[in-house]
């Protein structure tokens, strides 16, 4: 008697009632042997994107029939990635023990710090001592709680995020302990134009790392672009990296016409021959969209705090139609200098990659704002070097902490003033202004919200300040809505006439400036503001910026209460156990 057929991928879903257009991206996710992995786990479903616990379990339950149960471990394994994997949409690397815990209380396990044990010791994730954050944030030095089976004092991570933070790590400590002289040609760059020219060569000279925390002000790209072009003119050899596809925009117009060549991190890596698989698949922007609507199992918002619900970068046309990159040759024994704009949108998983492609007895120059929003994925390194001291980096340092110089903006301009009082939580009122260079909108609705800022990128702003279509940049903080991106970009495209213009979310526009910036804050919108998404966006313009504003209150109210939405991270502890 011949065994029956195992059942296929198609029929599986269709058994269990699943929607049509969830196998290609069952597939996908599982590969091939989707069936087959299904079939002796169907809780694996949950790793798709778009399903929750609640589908999956009637999954499961349809795959297994009585022998499906709440306190499965699979299940238990299953559960614990998808909440890690969620809190990874909001930027989050770790999550505390108790935390996850809890949610798992949530969503039906009865002994939630059993299922805890039960999936690290079968899944992809590990556990880590949280000593270090419990002492920093309640000054007793009381140790945690470390037993096996107890949540207290644990963060956990995926194994991917907790290797890309080590891997940042030890990339800081090779970097400082292996710089290579620069030679005569480095003393005689050029630093008559710039304050931070010569600060810079004095810390890049000294160190193979260094942090520049740029300013509020509206040249913060000019300045690292320009000392960059001095290194090359020095005959320094030079590679020049942009943190996301904003920034590469940018820095290729402020270096126009020069000789550098600017690289997103892909193509630098490219370049190295370490190709596509040192750098993690981005994530689907469509997919996320589609978890965030599913209408089952939702962890309660304060199971993972921190959510940021702007939207998460995606790869532009451009992005997408990038050539084969140039090659960055360094002349050998020289070293050289990788200088890298918008580090703060790097996300822990690229940064590590980055780091660890880059030569020995290279020179890195890591440039960003750490008051901005974080990278769109995991992680906030550049802000955690800043931050964080160690004892393990003073054989390197004299005070523990990476290299660093804050680059300072004293140039009297509306936009400046603006971003400084709004690092510092204040929302000034605006000023007499006739050269018009901020203006503020008000809007009653989203659909006057869109005619506004399609009037003021098609119309007024062109006219009053002589720029063209392409010189202004529409933004929005979500892709979808009434006042989204993809509605604002029809508009757009319907008064212009033309289909070469694009609306950008406050994420994908984060790291890179316009000569004039149009910012949307409509009203389903202001629960997104934070006092660090606000000032990034009043960073995007470098000659006028308008607001369309039709937030109310809740946008004073973002900037005085709302600093940023909190990540948690383990790379202030990896630097500190380095």
């Amino acid at each position: 008697m011949t065994e029956p057929d195992a059942p296929s991928l198609d029929q599986l879903l269709a058994s269990a009632g699943a929607p049509g257009d969830l196998a290609p991206r069952v597939a996908a996710t599982l590969g091939e042997q989707a069936a087959a992995r299904l079939a002796a786990d169907p809780w694996l479903i949950l790793s798709v994107p778009g399903v929750r616990p609640e589908a999956a379990d009637g999954f499961a339950r349809s795959v297994l029939g009585g022998t499906a149960g709440p306190q499965d471990p699979r299940r238990a394994r299953a559960v614990l990635a998808w909440l890690l994997d969620r809190a990874a949409l909001d930027g989050h690397t770790a999550q505390p023990a108790d935390v996850l815990c809890s949610a798992l209380s949530t969503l039906g396990f009865g002994d939630p710090a059993g299922a805890l044990q039960a999936a690290l010791e079968e899944g992809d994730m590990l556990a880590f001592s949280n000593a270090v954050e419990e002492e920093d944030e309640e000054g007793d030095g009381a140790g945690p709680a470390e037993e096996p089976g107890g949540a207290s004092g644990l963060m956990i991570s995926r194994e991917r995020y907790a290797f890309a933070e080590e891997g940042v790590g030890e990339a800081v400590q090779r970097l400082l302990a292996t710089p290579e002289p620069l030679g005569e040609d480095w003393e005689r760059l050029d630093t008559t134009g710039d304050r931070i020219h010569s600060e810079l060569r004095d810390t890049v000279g000294a160190y193979g790392l260094t942090l520049v925390a740029t300013a509020p002000g509206i040249a913060k790209t000019a300045q690292i672009a320009g000392f960059a072009e001095a290194a090359a003119a020095a005959g320094v050899p030079v590679a020049i990296i942009g943190g996301n596809a904003a920034s590469v925009r940018t820095l290729n117009r402020e270096l126009g016409g020069t000789e550098l060549t600017v690289l997103s991190v892909r193509e630098y890596l490219a370049s190295l021959g370490r190709g596509e698989a040192a750098v993690p698949e981005q994530r689907d922007a469509s997919d996320e969209e589609a978890a965030a609507t599913e209408s089952t199992v939702e962890t309660p918002e304060s199971e993972t705090p921190g959510s940021d619900t702007t939207e998460p970068a995606t790869e532009t046309e451009a992005e997408a139609e990038t050539a084969e990159p140039p090659a960055v040759e360094f002349a050998d024994p020289q070293p050289g200098l990788v200088v890298v704009s918008a580090a703060h949108q790097i996300d822990a998983e690229d940064l590590a990659a980055l780091l660890d492609a880059v030569p020995e007895g290279m020179r890195v120059l890591l440039a960003g704002d750490p008051a901005e929003p974080g990278p769109a994925g995991p992680g906030q390194p550049f802000r955690d070097l800043i931050e964080t001291r160690s004892d393990a980096l003073l054989a390197y340092t004299a005070d523990g902490r990476v290299p660093r110089v804050r680059a300072a903006d004293s140039e009297p301009h509306p936009l400046t003033d603006l971003r400084f009082s709004l690092r510092e939580g204040e929302l000034p009122p605006p000023e007499n202004d006739p050269e018009k260079r901020l203006v503020i909108v008000p809007v009653r609705d989203a659909s006057e919200a869109v005619a506004r800022a399609v009037q003021l990128a098609a119309d007024s702003i062109p006219r009053t300040f002589g720029m063209t279509p392409d010189d202004i940049q529409v933004v929005t903080i979500r892709a979808t809505g009434e006042a989204g991106a993809e509605t604002v970009t029809r508009a757009l495209r319907e008064r212009l006439g033309t289909e070469q213009v694009r609306a950008l979310t406050a994420r994908e526009a984060m790291g890179g400036t316009w000569p004039a910036a149009v910012v949307v804050l409509d009203g389903p919108s202001s629960g997104s503001l934070t006092r660090a998404l606000v000032y990034g966006l009043c960073g995007l313009a470098e000659r006028h910026l308008s607001i369309v504003h039709g937030a109310g209150s809740a946008l004073p109210q973002a900037v005085a209460n709302v600093p940023d939405r909190p990540r948690h991270t383990r790379l202030p502890a990896v630097l500190r156990d380095l």
